[in-house]
């Protein structure tokens, strides 16, 4: 067998383990729309890490390489959030004093293209998600955000725990006052 062949086979996952990340990510988008924050605070680990880096239109330019998802990474970031911030925003957003929840958000998360491959640790996955969120508050106020995500999520006794998110989205300008909650 070659090596390339064994590389491509190591990276396989059973059904069983793609319908549960399926359902993993099924769930955590039900709780994001449901508002139930402390709950979805559950399913990250405390090392997790949450990056929504902003992006950039480059043209092409002959004889020098593209702009690559790596360079973008190391740019700026709508959120470079740990689990330390994200549970101070979610405790927030439970507050009713966030003013810029107030009235709440009423949002859709459709998450498609699920891929899931093994990760670098033997308790890990690497997983990419298409994702849809549509927000709407007030009569006037409705947002459309499209993206990549790019998650690790670790095997627990307890189940998955997201480990890390990279949200690419496929606008380059957002309003980062309308982006939604939690992508």
């Amino acid at each position: 067998m070659s090596q390339a062949s064994n590389s491509a086979e190591s990276t396989l996952i059973s059904l069983e383990e793609q319908r549960a990340v399926e359902q993993f990510l099924y769930r955590e988008a039900r709780m994001l729309d449901d508002r139930q924050y402390t709950e979805w605070l559950g399913l990250l680990a405390d090392d997790c890490t949450y990056l929504v880096p902003t992006r950039e239109n480059v043209q092409a330019v002959r004889g020098k390489p593209p702009v690559t998802t790596e360079d973008e990474l190391a740019g700026l970031a709508y959120y470079e959030d740990d689990k330390l911030t994200l549970m101070a925003k979610a405790l927030r957003l439970g507050t009713g004093t966030s003013w810029s929840e107030n009235p709440p958000s009423r949002t859709r998360r459709l998450v498609s293209n699920i891929e899931v491959l093994r990760g670098e640790a033997p308790d890990e996955l690497l997983v990419y998600s298409n994702l849809v969120l549509h927000r709407s508050r007030r009569t006037d106020e409705v947002s459309q955000f499209v993206g990549q995500r790019r998650d690790v999520l670790r095997q627990t006794e307890k189940g998955f725990l997201l480990v890390k998110r990279v949200v690419l989205l496929d606008m380059n300008i957002c309003d980062s006052s309308h982006m939604g909650n939690f992508f």
